[in-house]
């Protein structure tokens, strides 16, 4: 074990190593280079934690520089381990944006590396994904891995399912009895969502009218989340047939439930754009859950976006809403339901707070009918 050695003393120094493929490199582990060996492959695993750590470790030893813990973590919870992320990550941290290297690299310096690298760096990983994902027929397929309602099942038999896996767009989660799809990373899925959203609706229209009264929604005591989903629910109603006009649609003709999600993102994003606040997605898990987060004068809004399928589960929502916010930080979360109509007697019977027993987070749900 030569490790620890100076590179002068050790017997053999590796000067480089390329392997090239987003899964797995094909033949890579045959000797003789049969021309039979097409079938095999070196599978390229994600880096685990402990291995992030390393890297960063052996960095804080030869610069001297500090990295803070919680960077390292909030690295790999965005990249999931990813190689090429992982090491784009480093660069900015280490490189690009480190205009101090004398000071510890701090969250501040994540999150503005975060924000340009979601915003305004090219990637080419990032860039070889949107190009996958955007075209038919994975375009389709990868909006339905936004839906809420239920997660969407994972064969390596499906031909489209297995393009998406081969090309870094999706990963698979395991449970118990079956296998589902899960997007390759929070900052894949954050990358997608965004394309999605301003490519779908790069105009939204006007969202609030000329000396408008907002002080039901903008209140001296902060932001109210159940007022601008209300704006938003009539906002919608009176653009519909516009917005929506050249929508994907299911083949039923039923417009796309993350349409409404990519949406209301972008409403907010106006709506809230010249009023010193920030909204930001968040994929707490994968699949089946997104989630809005928005910066408001100083106070952090959680909304969990759901879509309505049946009671049992609205009532899974409300406890699964009540968790994340527990994670957040909030004794408040709001949970917005998507459905296509709602009467009003239904909407009083379910738009009630929902005290959690198990977080004591407070779940406050609002419906937004879409009329279709």
């Amino acid at each position: 074990n030569e490790t620890e050695k100076p590179s002068g003393e050790k017997s053999c120094l590796l000067h480089g190593l390329a392997l090239i493929g987003v899964r797995s490199v094909l033949g890579i582990e045959n000797v003789s280079g049969s021309p039979f060996n097409i079938q095999r492959s070196l599978r390229i695993p994600n880096l685990t934690y402990d291995e992030v750590g390393k890297m960063f470790g052996w960095y804080e030893k030869e610069s001297g520089q500090k990295v803070e813990p919680d960077v390292v973590e909030k690295l790999f919870y965005e990249t999931r381990g990813q190689p090429g992320l992982v090491s784009w990550f480093g660069e900015l941290l280490t490189e690009t944006y480190n205009k101090t290297p004398e000071k510890p690299v701090t969250m501040r310096h994540f999150d503005y590396a975060f924000r340009m690298a979601v915003k305004a760096l090219p990637n080419n990983n990032i860039i070889n994904i949107i190009s996958k994902a955007k075209e038919e027929p994975c375009r389709e397929t990868v909006l339905k891995f936004f839906r809420t309602d239920q997660k969407t099942g994972f064969a390596f038999d499906d031909p489209l399912l297995n393009f998406l896996y081969m090309n870094g767009v999706i990963d698979t989660e395991e449970t118990d009895d079956d296998l589902y799809v899960r997007f390759s990373s929070p900052f894949v899925q954050k990358r997608l969502f965004n394309y999605f959203s301003r490519e779908l609706f790069p105009e939204v229209g006007r969202v609030t009218e000329l000396f408008e009264d907002l002080s039901d929604t903008l209140t001296t005591d902060g932001l109210h989340v159940g007022s601008l989903v209300r704006r938003y629910e009539k906002y919608l109603r009176k653009n519909r047939d516009w917005l929506l006009r050249d929508a994907p649609r299911r083949k039923d003709l039923r417009v796309f439930e993350a349409v409404y999600h990519f949406n209301l993102y972008e409403y907010l994003r106006r709506f809230l754009g010249n009023k010193n606040a920030r909204v930001w997605p968040e994929f707490p898990t994968g699949n089946g859950t997104i989630d809005l987060i928005i910066d408001y004068e100083g106070t952090r809004y959680g909304l969990e976006l759901k879509s309505y399928s049946d009671e049992r589960a609205y009532r899974e929502s409300l406890g699964q809403a009540a968790r994340y916010g527990k994670s957040l930080g909030l004794s408040v979360i709001w949970l917005v339901v998507f459905v296509e109509h709602i009467p009003d007697e239904y909407r009083k019977k379910y738009e009630t707070d929902h005290i959690d027993g198990e977080t004591g987070v407070t779940v406050r749900p609002v419906f937004a009918a879409t009329g279709g």
